[in-house]
């Protein structure tokens, strides 16, 4: 009989729970069901969204496993994979990720295995991931070896990638194509092997491959991390020879290039460039230029870009947003420039999302908003830090409240 989802308790009731200080042993799983009708496997899901406890989420997981419903899901896949990773809970993630690969309900196509070793490169776990790409059946592509090589990037073993690749087509059967090429230019130059990436970029011909706009990429962001300026724009001059057309990473190493020579205003003019071109900037794009307009002590202008950011969209229609650091960066700049209204704002918006500040900035802020006659707005800020610092940090909180000359 299928088995089904009472709302109380919020599990399947053929699920048996894993009890607090119980031995986490692969036997205590209860055999998966494969008979779990759309709707029980829609409330699994739901469930696991919401399970905060790993060994339930486990549970959850491993009653529908052998499900096409579950199985074909990726996105249920990652997000459970991605909890238990923050959870520190390796020995779940292998114990699910292993009775994928075992259980004979399970796909055994090239393209689930693949997934299974991308899930094993976000947890870190690289021979998992290699042990998995060693049950694809030959002939393998460049495209399981892609995410063999991404796995072990994932987890920092440069070294082991660079030797995975030289010997792919002997030991492995794969001959790298031009996405397993790309993975090593990216290894090579976050190992701070830029001559390398480069090397490797100009032999690519002679290996039957032609370099895409990613490749170019790839060592156009070495050149930019290692300061190469020469490097650097010689590249550029290759990509426009060969009429490459640029993509928004290309366009962010640019504006990224120009900012660090102090040149924000024409890294500003790309942004225009891009959108006549039908290219969308993307965070990284204005977070780019609002760090370098700070550098600069360029506030309004920082400001200035902030303003576009907030009239884009994303690919989902969603609002853009900075991250945590370029609003920290931009406020910084602001206090320092006496822009004060602006700095509440920005202030104000990271305490909404939760996100307190550093409490020198806070507390310069709040001195200029009082010296500028603006006690009801540093009113508001203090209310929102004293919502927002949790924990150790309230004590040192209230030390900076008491070196204010202002009764809150």
């Amino acid at each position: 009989m299928a088995a089904t989802i009472h709302r109380n308790p919020r599990i399947p009731s053929t699920l048996r729970f894993f009890c607090a200080g119980t031995a986490n042993t692969a036997h205590e799983l209860a055999p998966p069901s494969a008979t779990l009708d759309d709707a029980s496997i829609s409330r699994i899901k739901t469930f696991i969204r919401d399970e905060p406890n790993p060994d339930r989420l486990a549970e959850l997981f491993h009653s529908a496993a052998t499900t096409p419903l579950f199985y074909g899901d990726r996105i249920i896949f990652n997000l459970a994979i991605r909890k238990l990773i923050l959870a520190r809970r390796p020995d779940l993630i292998e114990r699910l990720l292993e009775h994928q690969l075992t259980d004979p309900s399970t796909p055994k196509s090239e393209g689930f295995l693949m997934r299974i070793i991308s899930l094993y490169g976000n947890a870190s776990m690289p021979d998992h991931a290699a042990s998995a790409f060693d049950r694809i059946s030959s002939p393998r592509s460049d495209r399981s070896l892609c995410a063999l090589l991404n796995a072990l990037l994932k987890s920092g073993q440069h070294a082991r990638l660079r030797d995975t690749f030289d010997k792919a087509e002997e030991l492995l059967g794969v001959s790298p194509g031009i996405a397993s090429c790309n993975v090593l230019l990216r290894s090579m130059c976050e190992d701070g092997k830029v001559a390398d990436a480069s090397a490797l970029f100009d032999e690519m011909p002679k290996r039957g491959l032609t370099p895409d706009i990613i490749s170019y990429n790839m060592v156009l962001h070495g050149y930019l991390k290692e300061g190469n300026q020469d490097g650097f724009d010689s590249l550029l001059k290759e990509l426009s020879r060969r009429k490459l057309e640029p993509n928004v990473t290309t366009y962010n190493c640019r504006m990224a290039s120009l900012c660090r020579r102090r040149k924000s205003f024409q890294a500003e003019d790309l942004l225009d460039v891009m959108l006549s071109r039908k290219i969308r900037p993307n965070r990284v794009s204005f977070n780019t230029l609002i760090d370098g307009f700070c550098k600069e002590g360029d506030a309004s202008s920082a400001m200035r870009v902030y303003r576009r950011l907030q009239l884009m969209k994303n690919e989902d229609n969603s609002a853009a947003s900075a991250n945590f650091r370029t609003y920290v960066v931009l406020l910084c700049c602001l206090v320092e420039k006496g822009e004060f209204d602006s700095a509440f704002e920005i202030c104000k918006l990271c305490l909404n999302i939760k996100w307190a500040p550093p409490f020198v900035v806070v507390k310069d802020l709040l001195q200029g908003l009082i010296k500028n006659s603006m006690e009801k707005k540093a009113k508001v800020i203090v209310n929102k830090m004293r919502q927002a610092v949790k924990g150790d940090a309230i004590d040192a909180w209230k030390k900076i409240e008491g070196e204010l000359s202002f009764e809150f």
